[in-house]
């Protein structure tokens, strides 16, 4: 883990926060492997198999150029979320749970989409923010009210830098965050999970779009294709077939 100070430009910064900060600090998860804490939640720079988009099944969609922000909702045109069944509400429940040298945590996973080369690999998370509420389909941030967790302090201004290279290509997860289990305390009264974050910032957004998902397959275990299920349905009920036919002889 690599943390260090980065120069900052404040009007880019003030234009996603709502207060001026100390100088960043910098979680590095540019090399394979490398992870670190912010504030109690643990960021893993991490891949799964590719699984192409439709599959990977995100929540939420963000994409604009330079910067970018928004948070999962299913209500329409919010900040830089994009529209579509990928951008939506959810139940905090569905978040997976995971442990973690004796703690447990929940799970949520990135996937970035940025150029393959040059400075154009590097993106910022600059903001991360998690709300636990009692309503779903807030429109806009100023609904969310009950913080659960942010990467930031009233003191202290933390981002994360990640590197497209390391798992190119839609469906790769480029980085996961494990969320202490105590911020889901509440989830019988505050059943609607709020994911917001911010891009861009320190390093800048300037391509595909980022998507969040919370549903992890089984690392290293391929999802089967359409066709794949299609033809394992037909053998399945060969196989019934000739059982029953064996039956009717006997």
């Amino acid at each position: 883990m690599k943390i260090k100070p980065v120069f900052f430009s404040f009007f880019a910064f003030f234009a996603l926060t709502a207060s001026a900060l100390a100088t960043p600090i910098e979680l590095d998860l540019t090399t394979l492997g490398s992870s670190g804490f912010i504030n109690g939640a643990k960021f893993l720079q991490g891949t799964i198999n590719p699984t192409g988009t439709g599959v990977y099944e995100p929540f939420l969609r963000l994409q604009a150029n330079g910067t970018e922000q928004g948070f999962n909702t299913s209500a329409d045109k919010v900040l830089d979320n994009k529209a579509g069944i990928w951008t939506k509400d959810l139940f905090a429940e569905i978040i997976p749970s995971i442990t973690v040298d004796g703690k447990q945590y929940r799970e949520i996973r990135l996937d970035i989409n940025e150029n393959n080369n040059g400075t154009g690999r590097y993106l910022s998370l600059d903001s991360l923010e998690i709300y636990l509420q009692d309503t779903g389909g807030i429109s806009s941030k100023s609904g969310l009210t009950n913080l659960k967790y942010s990467m930031d302090t009233a003191t202290v201004d933390n981002f994360v830098k990640l590197d497209y290279t390391l798992a190119p290509g839609s469906g790769w997860d480029d980085m996961s965050v494990l969320l202490p289990e105590e911020i889901f305390a509440d989830i019988s009264a505050n059943r609607y999970f709020y994911l917001y974050s911010g891009f861009g910032v320190n390093f800048r957004s300037d391509a595909g779009f980022e998507e969040w998902a919370a549903d992890p397959p089984t690392a290293g275990a391929p999802v089967p294709e359409p066709g794949t299920i299609a033809l394992l349905g037909l053998a399945m009920a060969g196989l019934a077939c000739y059982g029953k036919r064996r039956q009717n002889k006997a």
